[in-house]
């Protein structure tokens, strides 16, 4: 599997970290951001914690896409965001 880019800010690369979702750009697992927002962060908090790096409009197409069934990432202990 080589590069494959998902929506406007997302991407999976198998030669970066382990072909794992994450946010263009970055080497921030969509699977991080959205264990925050599951937390209770909202969005803008969320982006802070990562300086900027992955702004609210990509975590909220993150969870968009997570959502909506068009991607899927697991979250830590094996639990599934839907």
């Amino acid at each position: 599997m080589a590069r494959i880019e998902i929506g406007k800010n997302l991407l999976v690369d198998h030669r970066v970290c382990g072909g794992r979702l994450i946010f263009k750009g970055t080497r921030i697992l969509v699977s991080d951001v959205l264990e925050l927002s599951r937390a209770g962060l909202v969005l803008e908090q969320v982006a802070k914690q990562y300086a900027g790096i992955v702004t609210a409009d990509a975590v909220r197409e993150a969870k968009a896409l997570v959502r909506r069934g068009l991607v899927k990432e697991i979250l830590s202990k094996t639990q599934t965001v839907a």
